[in-house]
């Protein structure tokens, strides 16, 4: 079962909002992943975006902030090799200029060339349940954690974290369809989510974790503990289809 250990949130990222040259990283390396590394990892440290045991798809997914089911005909080695990045940026880099630098550095290593589609596709949609949200609203200067989202089995610590970045872990390693964030919280949180994973959970890997028979299923935690809803629907989603994609040389 991977494990992942998720750090401040992207968000969506518009290369022309920085006009005609896109923001790229310093300095980028890329090597294949250890095959002994059976995780995948992401960090974003002031100054440097790290990840470990990223297929194509996921970078892909990263990027442009859709799910891997929201990404269409690329070749089959994207879904299978596994890689380690690492990029510098200048210390005052926003969430949404590291967005389009990956962008960048998936054209220029990978030769990656996409466009968009829409799609209706199965989706959770995530709302606020009724009664409110149960979260504890994080302030500034309160001396809580660092802002961080460490999905640990069927266990989820969030600090100083949000609903966006909840929405988008919850649907890159626990649920089968893309989650929409419709909660309109920008509120920042400290939470812990607990429950009790079924088959379905974990793409398909729910059955083999440990967890208290007394804990709740995922949505009825998430309505009890947070305050938050998952509803099953069919939307429209934004699909990112692979036009051509090489693979790298390491470096």
């Amino acid at each position: 079962m991977k494990k992942i250990l998720l750090f401040p949130a992207f968000t969506f990222g518009v290369a022309a909002a920085f006009g005609q040259t896109r923001p790229s990283f310093e300095v980028a390396t890329i090597k294949l992943t250890d095959p002994a590394f059976g995780g995948i990892l992401a960090g974003f440290p002031p100054g440097r975006f790290e990840a470990r045991g990223f297929t194509l798809e996921d970078l892909v997914g990263m990027a442009y902030q859709v799910d891997n089911r929201q990404i269409a005909d690329g070749p089959k080695w994207a879904e299978t090799e596994r890689y380690d990045i690492v990029g510098t940026t200048a210390k005052q880099s926003t969430p949404d200029q590291i967005n389009v630098m990956m962008q960048s550095l998936l054209a220029d290593r990978f030769q990656l060339k996409v466009h968009h589609d829409t799609k209706e596709l199965p989706v959770y949609v995530l709302t606020v349940a009724k009664g409110g949200p149960k979260m504890k609203v994080r302030t500034e200067g309160d001396g809580g954690a660092k802002e961080s989202m460490l999905i640990r089995g069927a266990l989820i610590p969030g600090r100083d974290t949000t609903t966006q970045f909840l929405a988008a872990g919850l649907q890159k390693i626990i649920l089968d369809r893309p989650v929409l964030n419709k909660t309109g919280l920008t509120a920042h949180y400290d939470f812990d989510l607990k429950w009790r994973p079924d088959p379905s959970q974990f793409r398909g890997n729910g059955d083999k974790l440990s967890s208290d028979p007394n804990d709740p299923d995922l949505f009825t935690a998430l309505q009890e503990q947070l305050g938050l809803k998952l509803t099953a629907e069919r939307a429209p989603v934004d699909v990112v289809v692979i036009d051509s994609a090489e693979k790298p040389s390491e470096n």
